[in-house]
């Protein structure tokens, strides 16, 4: 079973059961995987971890990419809720602090240098956690940067497409490398005003 195989299973499959030892279980995935990376995933040691006993794992989760999948949906646990109307560059650098602060030093940072050493060898991996982690961070920022759009305060031929992972990457990188010299005074503010030079309207345009 492919992951995007495993994704679409675990969609249609209503499991009436209990939810603190899912909990358990998907959090110690999500350990598991953050550690060891896809490549080196154990369910054994996800038990073991979970402290449960790998009949019950499987009769959850019959195959290792159901357990990958469902490990990665936690990983929006803690995803903000859209930042109320207001100014574009506020709403803008509430999303991409929450994305740098929750990316340092976490489970999601780690796990997302093993998806940039590891795509080449699972098949479907990259496309899996770009829609399960980063799609929903996209849909936020491309809500604020369309109400932008429509209030006159952001340019109306902004390349949407282009412009999300230009507001995201610098992101994930800084939270990815938060230890290094060279970037911790870089800022989400930083950011989102030197990208707002070119997306902003030109007086008395």
């Amino acid at each position: 079973m492919t992951l995007a195989d495993a994704a679409v299973a675990g969609a249609r499959k209503g499991r009436p059961r209990d939810e603190r030892i899912d909990h358990e279980i998907t959090s110690a995935a999500l350990a598991v995987l953050a550690e060891q990376g896809f490549d080196r995933f154990s369910v054994e040691e996800v038990a073991q971890r979970a402290g449960v006993a790998k009949s019950t794992l499987y009769r959850r989760f019959p195959a290792r990419t159901e357990l990958i999948v469902a490990a990665l949906e936690r990983l929006n646990d803690d995803l903000p809720p859209a930042p109320p109307p207001g100014p574009v560059r506020g709403r803008l650098v509430e999303i991409l602090e929450g994305i740098r602060r929750r990316t340092a030093g976490s489970t999601r940072g780690r796990l997302l240098m093993h998806v940039i050493g590891e795509n080449a060898r699972e098949p479907g991996l990259v496309d899996l956690v770009h829609e399960r982690v980063l799609a929903p961070r996209h849909r936020l920022l491309r809500g604020v940067v369309a109400d932008g759009v429509a209030s006159g305060e952001l340019r109306d031929d902004i390349d949407m497409d282009g412009l999300l992972p230009l507001l995201i990457g610098p992101m994930l990188y800084l939270g990815m490398w938060s230890m290094c010299a060279s970037t911790r005074d870089v800022t989400a503010e930083s950011i989102v005003d030197t990208l707002l030079r070119g997306l902003t309207r030109a007086n008395g345009s």
